[in-house]
């Protein structure tokens, strides 16, 4: 698995950067790498899941900190709610096809009707956000064959961010016999161009339910 360190130097290596004199800063590619997850994540978010315990007659349970989107709930296990904002039937008809119905709001899941039991289980799946490393040896998130992704993220940010050093851009240019800003477009087209390509293989396959 891919560290922040690791993905640092590849980066570093990617924009001829490795030598004793650097022009990017380790604290500048480290902001960078983060955005880059950022980024990864809104076009390319985590599916994950998570368990809620019940209490009686408690309708509003915390949403996980990283979560994006509600994709499915099922109370109880292999019994589906429904999305309270997609609903076209009465509560009676809802209650005939499903467990009741969902609503996510201020970080809350609000289960309609309240659960009458404590201690079972809501499953819940969701997309969620990527943590973003803080340190070093914090390994990435995303996944590893991805990490190419992250890279022409990240060195479109920098070779954008150079463009305002003129100084460090001559440099580069004399280096590279490139346009910063040519070369930086070049990159961002190549990470979105690798996102939509990904995006495709996700979409032909299908959300498992463990059981």
């Amino acid at each position: 698995m891919t560290t922040r360190a690791g993905l640092r130097s590849l980066v570093r290596q990617e924009l001829g950067d490795a030598g004793g004199t650097q022009l990017w800063a380790d604290a500048l590619l480290n902001e960078w790498i983060a955005e880059a997850v950022r980024l990864y994540g809104r076009t390319l978010p985590k599916e994950a899941t998570a368990t809620i315990t019940t209490v009686a007659d408690q309708a509003a349970y915390a949403l996980p900190a990283n979560l994006e989107r509600v994709l499915r709930v099922e109370y109880p296990a292999g019994v589906p709610w429904s999305p309270r904002l997609a609903l076209r039937q009465t509560q009676g008809e809802v209650g005939a096809e499903s467990g009741g119905s969902y609503g996510a709001f201020a970080g809350n899941l609000e289960l309609n009707p309240a659960p009458s039991a404590s201690g079972e289980a809501v499953r819940l799946d969701y997309l969620a956000r990527y943590a973003e490393p803080a340190a070093d040896g914090d390994t990435l998130e995303t996944p590893a064959s991805d990490d190419d992704i992250l890279l022409r993220l990240t060195v479109a940010r920098a070779l954008r961010w150079i463009t305002l050093d003129e100084a460090k851009r001559q440099r580069f240019e004399r280096q590279r016999g490139a346009s910063a800003s040519d070369v930086a477009t070049l990159y961002e087209q190549e990470a979105r161009d690798l996102m939509e390509e990904r995006k495709r293989r996700v979409r032909t396959g299908t959300l498992s339910w463990a059981g």
